[in-house]
């Protein structure tokens, strides 16, 4: 996996995530994608007020970069529906291999502030900086728990196993096929 201080995942938000699954593993070569929906995560605030943002995430690799695809799947104003209505599918952030403290008192450092933010079911905190103005688009924190990473290891895995044909989409409990 990547060392710390480098960029873990680029993600890419979409409006039609069956046509960017479609480009992302067949025009791309990247994948299989691991896809599953999202319900709306508890403490979710945006731009300082609550928020319930529901989407549908496909998760994949190519190489040692893990790409997540995002889809909205509610009409809640979001970080994600501002890119997107202004600019159409393409990039909306990356996230380090940094510890979540340590990047949130870095990047609040720089000037930039929190966008959106929540927890995962599982207690992990996460957040998104808005820093379009140095590049482009966001940076995602994430306290990664030992079950996420085992979780990319086992995509890793799935990724490095693939001949790039069969299969290119898959739910997330087929995961546990490469434990």
């Amino acid at each position: 996996m990547q060392p710390k201080g480098t960029i873990l995942e680029l993600c890419q938000v979409v409006g039609d995530m069956d046509k960017a699954l479609d480009h992302w593993t067949r025009v791309i070569g990247a994948g299989p994608f691991f896809v599953f929906d999202v319900p709306v995560l508890p403490g979710q605030k945006y731009r300082g007020q609550p928020t319930e943002v529901a989407m549908r995430v496909g998760f994949g690799f190519s190489g040692g970069l893990l790409i997540e695809l995002l889809q909205q799947t509610n009409d809640t104003k979001s970080v994600f529906s501002e890119i997107l209505e202004k600019n159409g599918d393409g990039y909306h952030h990356i996230m380090p291999r940094i510890d979540f403290d340590e990047g949130s008192a870095k990047l609040t450092a720089e000037g930039y502030e929190v966008a959106f933010s929540g927890q995962m079911p599982s207690g992990e905190r996460f957040c998104l900086f808005d820093t379009r103005s140095g590049n482009g688009g966001f940076i995602e924190l994430m306290e990664i728990s030992p079950a996420m990473e085992g979780a990319m290891q086992l995509m890793h895995k799935a990724h490095v196993q693939w001949d790039g044909t069969t299969k290119p989409i898959r739910s997330m409990e087929e995961l546990a096929e490469y434990a």
